[in-house]
């Protein structure tokens, strides 16, 4: 039985449909996003799995029970922000308590309470920083007391949203090398709403792909990214061409493409501009039928100029849906 299932659910911002008839399971530890562009509905579904929102129609069931009409604080939940919502006069310690305190049971479990803060400070790296406040932190290390004052809870279901977004390049892709690490320690089930793709596929167990309120393909990363069924779901799970051949959508990744110098090949055509990216080049091509691709080399061989003659052959093509 999925640990997470919505069953048809819709939602409505007064008379407009923002979510329509969307179904969604989640298992038991399993890590799933929600990947769409801003407006997509993906952190109206987070509300809608928290209790902050509730549907117009459709079941939210947690370990099959259904939770419409319940609670917020009775949900099980645990909810990670954008911002973080770290009180910035307490310290590292306090802010990870502070949702224990609310809990009546607070003084009768204190001992065990205390145990649970220091072992999820150990289980994030936080140890040492018990005593800072939030703003002596760095932006990863306040993301990790913001998941670590979830987790103290013992949620059942972990929800975050966009919570790498405020974070500069590096750090993003360091704190998201952790965050998975963590996910995968603690097996704990994560529901996560991203617009970036490459989190998207580096995170998660299965991608739901978001469009219009709806959920266009929920897949693994290698399915969405390999075989995806639209040209949507191509072009929002990174770089894509898509190629028309006699009324076919073909998907060519640039990356599949390998670029041999002169017109030898069945495939051919010119090279528009070059341009270098460190460990690649990023090549434009006109082909003779007149459509443009974008192809990737390695940058240790030679850089090919613009107006040089090529021909391309395809490692790999996937046929899409109309």
């Amino acid at each position: 039985m999925p640990l997470l299932e919505l069953k048809d659910i819709s939602f409505s911002y007064k008379k407009t449909e923002v979510i329509k008839g969307l179904s969604l399971s989640v298992e038991r530890g399993e890590f799933a996003t929600l990947l769409g562009e801003s407006g997509c509905g993906k952190t109206t579904v987070l509300r809608l799995i928290s209790g902050f929102l509730n549907p117009n129609q459709g079941k939210i069931l947690i370990n099959g029970e259904e939770q419409n009409g319940i609670l917020p604080n009775r949900r099980k939940i645990g909810m990670v922000f954008q911002d973080y919502a770290l009180f910035p006069h307490l310290t590292v310690e306090q802010n990870l308590f502070y949702g224990l305190k609310l809990k009546k049971s607070f003084r009768a479990e204190r001992n065990k309470n205390t145990e649970l803060v220091m072992q999820t400070a150990e289980n994030l790296g936080l140890t040492h920083l018990l005593s800072r406040f939030p703003g002596e932190l760095s932006g990863g290390q306040q993301q990790r007391v913001a998941l670590g004052r979830s987790l103290v809870l013992e949620p059942e279901l972990l929800l975050m949203d966009e919570p790498l977004s405020s974070l500069d390049t590096n750090l993003r892709i360091k704190v998201r090398e952790e965050l998975k690490e963590i996910q995968q320690k603690l097996k704990i089930t994560t529901v996560y709403v991203t617009h970036d793709q490459e989190e998207a596929l580096t995170l998660s167990d299965r991608i739901a792909v978001m469009n219009g309120g709806k959920i266009i393909q929920y897949d693994t990363p290698q399915k969405i990214y390999f075989e995806p069924k639209d040209e949507f779901t191509a072009d929002f799970a990174g770089r894509a061409n898509i190629l028309h051949e006699n009324d076919r959508k073909i998907l060519v990744r640039p990356e599949w493409i390998n670029i041999i110098d002169g017109l030898d090949g069945d495939i051919t055509g010119t090279i528009i501009s070059s341009s270098f990216f460190g460990d690649r080049f990023r090549y434009k091509i006109r082909l003779t039928d007149g459509q443009k691709i974008t192809a990737y080399a390695n940058s240790l061989e030679t850089e090919l100029p613009a107006g040089r003659k090529v021909s391309v052959a395809y490692r790999h093509q996937h046929e899409l849906m109309d």
